[in-house]
């Protein structure tokens, strides 16, 4: 935690990476950091490991791509991503995304911060700033049920996966 209505410096490094969902996630920035006004975090993920859609109650979601080609759909709109490109996702807004090349790499800001927590909680410890082994399998059902849980918490929720559209 840095000294809240303090500039501060951070440096990316492996204590503040963490591993989740066969990814690597570096937490650059928390709601510790800022005194909860947004949260970032360099996202690297893999293809087939994508998110179900879902709203967000709380938070609006700005995704820069750093590496990787991503489609994003948001309510009615469809866009692929590659790198250089930015995509702003307020709240309220039903919308996923999946990888259209095997990996992507993204910086992800969260405003107001405060979703950050629910990753932090559901991932584990890095000792490499780099992916771990693959999920063997699907996750098991004991996770699936705490995902909900922190959902619900979050203010995360899912919806029918045959339609998008703007909630």
């Amino acid at each position: 935690m840095t000294n809240p209505g303090m500039p501060f410096f951070m440096t990316r490094t492996v204590d503040r990476c963490r591993h989740y969902m066969g990814g690597y996630w570096v937490f650059l920035v928390t709601g510790a950091d800022t005194e909860g006004r947004y949260a970032l975090m360099e996202v690297n993920v893999r293809k087939g490991l994508e998110p179900p859609p879902h709203v967000h109650q709380h938070e609006d979601e700005l995704y820069y791509l750093l590496e990787g080609e991503m489609l994003f759909v948001a309510g009615d709109t469809e866009q692929v991503l590659k790198a250089g490109d930015v995509i702003y996702l307020p709240r309220g807004i039903a919308h996923y995304w999946k990888l259209q090349s095997d990996t992507a790499k993204f910086l992800l800001q969260l405003s107001p911060a405060g979703l950050e927590e629910m990753f932090l909680e559901l991932s584990r410890p890095a000792d490499q700033l780099d992916y771990p082994p693959p999920p063997a399998g699907p996750p098991p059902a004991a996770l699936l049920q705490k995902i909900g849980e922190l959902q619900k918490k979050y203010g995360i929720t899912g919806i029918d996966n045959t339609r998008i559209k703007t909630v």
